[in-house]
């Protein structure tokens, strides 16, 4: 087994008509990729915004953390066991989205302890700040239970995750 890793350097993230990932930037389209996770019905709203490095911003309570990244070539599919079956992976061609993240954001619904700060003393104690961050904040409809909700934001990170890795499936990787 072999897996090999292309990695696209990714230096910026906007909003865009029409989502894609081009000369190192990736642009989504957030009605559209907003539409794919309101599909979930445990979700009332979603909204994303951007946090990239330097910018004066926390992000909090963070729940997940996850790299966008694409099946190329080979068995298996991304996050198996989450949106792909059970099945052995590691080998075959994948693409990362290298300098980028998706972060899962949303109500406290119980002890939450993740802060991401963008700039200033706190971004020196975690490499997410040097990341180009699309944020996910999810809120979950009345009376979700805690496990359901917490379920319900995971798997719109995953979905975003692949949502923007698909967006370099046919991109020539800057390293493999």
């Amino acid at each position: 087994m072999k897996l090999e890793l292309g990695y696209v350097n990714i230096k910026d993230i906007c909003f865009s008509d029409i989502s894609k990932v081009e000369d190192g930037v990736i642009y989504v389209n957030k009605q559209e990729l907003i539409d794919l996770l309101m599909e979930d019905e445990n979700i009332k709203s979603v909204d994303l915004e951007i946090a990239k490095p330097g910018d004066s911003i926390r992000i909090i309570p963070v729940k997940d953390v996850i790299e966008p990244r694409v099946k190329v070539e080979g068995p298996g599919g991304i996050f198996p066991g989450m949106l792909s079956k059970v099945t052995t992976v590691g080998s075959g061609k994948t693409n990362v989205l290298r300098g980028s993240a998706v972060i899962t954001t949303g109500k406290i619904v119980g002890f939450q302890e993740g802060i991401i700060d963008m700039s200033g003393e706190g971004a020196k104690y975690t490499p997410f700040s040097k990341l180009n961050n699309l944020v996910v904040v999810c809120e979950p409809i009345d009376g979700l239970k805690q496990h359901k909700h917490e379920e319900a934001v995971r798997f719109a990170g995953y979905k975003a995750a692949d949502y923007l890795g698909k967006l370099a499936k046919e991109i020539k990787p800057d390293e493999v």
